[in-house]
């Protein structure tokens, strides 16, 4: 019996210890195999990422090399969207969508250009954009180029905006033809183009106009185009001011002989508050033709 029972002892003692050391040797490599437990945490286990936005993901879509991405991600960084607003960023995606071909993008970051927004103001690179728009058919943008030009005001830029202005006037934008009538009086026309011109600023002054209006009104105060009449520039001048148009106001401490010209970026329509016009205010002014 005794013998049974240290046999049986020698037989469980190995057992016992197996049970402790659940390592084992493969014994073809002679590596050690370690049984781990899949629920225990891991030392090694990736920290969380902080979870991706809209805007986050339109912006890598963006830059993966979809356009139409491009805009999203732009105006969400303008309107600080789910996030900090970026107007640089805001421009940095516009411009990836205009080289990408999408339309609004140039637009938008053709006004970035020239407004500065974003970064600094670069007038020259915004009539670039403005003029690929323009060559494409898009009349607005051939606009928009020429009150840039306009604005310039160096001979060659006066003289491509006019050429831009008859463009669009053409199509029939009326506020484009108005420009155009500027430019010619501004260059001291004869007799017959600078009445056609004054005929053009008189018709949009009636069309509701304001900024027509205060045009036409410098042209009779300094005899552009015609002859000079102060009595009926100050009536087109109160006509402009109570329609909005500042530059024609009294109080307004604005250079006379420089009208407030629409801004690039403003599509080519009437003023909507022209109908805010004195009911003793003149409805025309009909300038004398030269003798």
């Amino acid at each position: 019996m005794q013998r049974l029972t240290l046999a049986l002892s020698l037989v469980l003692v190995p057992t016992a210890c197996e049970k402790k050391d659940e390592s084992t040797v493969d014994p073809d490599s002679g590596a050690m195999h370690v049984e781990t437990d899949p629920d225990a945490p891991s030392a090694y286990e990736p920290k969380d990422e902080p979870p991706q936005t809209d805007r986050d993901i339109a912006a890598k879509t963006c830059d993966d090399g979809k356009p139409e991405a491009c805009v999203t991600a732009a105006e969400m960084f303008e309107k600080g969207e789910l996030g900090a607003a970026d107007a640089a960023k805001a421009r940095e995606y516009q411009e990836k969508g205009c080289v990408g071909g999408i339309k609004t993008a140039c637009s938008a970051f053709a006004v970035m250009l020239e407004k500065g927004i974003g970064g600094p103001a670069d007038p020259k690179g915004a009539r670039e954009v403005y003029l690929n728009a323009c060559e494409t058919g898009n009349m607005t943008e051939c606009y928009n180029a020429a009150l840039s030009f306009e604005k310039a005001g160096g001979p060659d830029e006066l003289a491509q905006a006019g050429e831009l202005f008859a463009q669009v006037c053409r199509s029939g934008q009326q506020p484009a033809c108005v420009g155009e009538a500027r430019l010619v009086l501004d260059g001291k026309p004869t007799a017959k183009v600078g009445k056609a011109a004054r005929a053009t600023l008189n018709k949009a002054c009636d069309g509701g106009d304001p900024g027509a209006c205060y045009d036409l009104a410098l042209a009779l105060e300094d005899g552009l185009g015609g002859k000079k009449d102060a009595k009926g520039a100050a009536a087109l001048k109160e006509k402009a001011c109570l329609a909005g148009h500042k530059a024609a106001c009294p109080s307004e401490k604005a250079d006379p002989k420089t009208p407030e010209k629409p801004k690039a970026g403003d599509a080519p329509k009437a003023d909507p508050k022209a109908k805010a016009v004195d009911p003793k205010t003149p409805e025309k002014v009909t300038a004398p033709a030269p003798k």
